[in-house]
């Protein structure tokens, strides 16, 4: 692995620990995908994932939305 791979992989590292409703985003897109290719493929397991990736999505709203009320609540939002 690259340097420039590695120094990429610290900074997604660092951003989901500060957002972390980004890895229930990202989560839920790449479910999606996998729904997809689920859908294409006729395979069985596509209900339970499309469960999963909605429950992604809504905890990573919930949190976007608990740190949009923080932030004006702190006073941080413009």
């Amino acid at each position: 692995m690259g340097q420039h791979a590695k120094m990429k992989l610290v900074e997604a590292k660092r951003y989901f620990l500060q957002n972390p409703r980004g890895f229930f985003t990202v989560f839920f897109q790449a479910l999606i995908l996998a729904c997809a290719f689920l859908l294409i493929e006729g395979g069985p397991a596509v209900d339970s994932v499309a469960v999963f990736a909605y429950c992604s999505l809504i905890v990573g709203v919930v949190l976007q939305a608990a740190s949009s009320v923080g932030e004006k609540a702190s006073g941080e939002c413009a």
